[in-house]
């Protein structure tokens, strides 16, 4: 599945997001009455924090996004042709004494002291 960009997987997600507090918003009503006297207060708090934690806002509804792409969308489980990976391809033959297949000439990752 290809994905679509960053702002839109984020502009969905803000969207379920938005929907979601829309049906909790009057159940939320009366609560605001008794708060009324502190809201200076957790005013500038919420504005803080808003600005402290906007990457983490925006990657969480881009993550959401993504969540409601996948149920609309469901991803693909078959690998294309083209695509090949390095577990698919046996590169590790050992020859004898353990050495690889290109010989002693090359690398093996190993440290071993010179003969001096």
């Amino acid at each position: 599945m290809l994905r679509p960009l960053f702002l839109t997987r984020a502009s969905i997600g803000l969207a379920a997001t938005a929907v979601e507090g829309a049906v909790a918003l009057p159940g939320r009503a009366a609560g605001a009455a008794a708060a009324l006297p502190g809201l200076p207060v957790k005013l500038a708090g919420s504005v803080l924090q808003a600005y402290l934690h906007a990457g983490q806002t925006l990657t969480e509804l881009a993550v959401r996004g993504d969540a409601v792409l996948g149920a609309v969308f469901p991803a693909r489980s078959d690998q294309p042709e083209w695509a090949t990976f390095d577990e698919d391809l046996d590169t590790h033959d050992s020859g004898p004494g353990g050495e690889s297949a290109g010989g002693p000439d090359v690398p093996t990752g190993r440290v071993t002291p010179r003969d001096s």
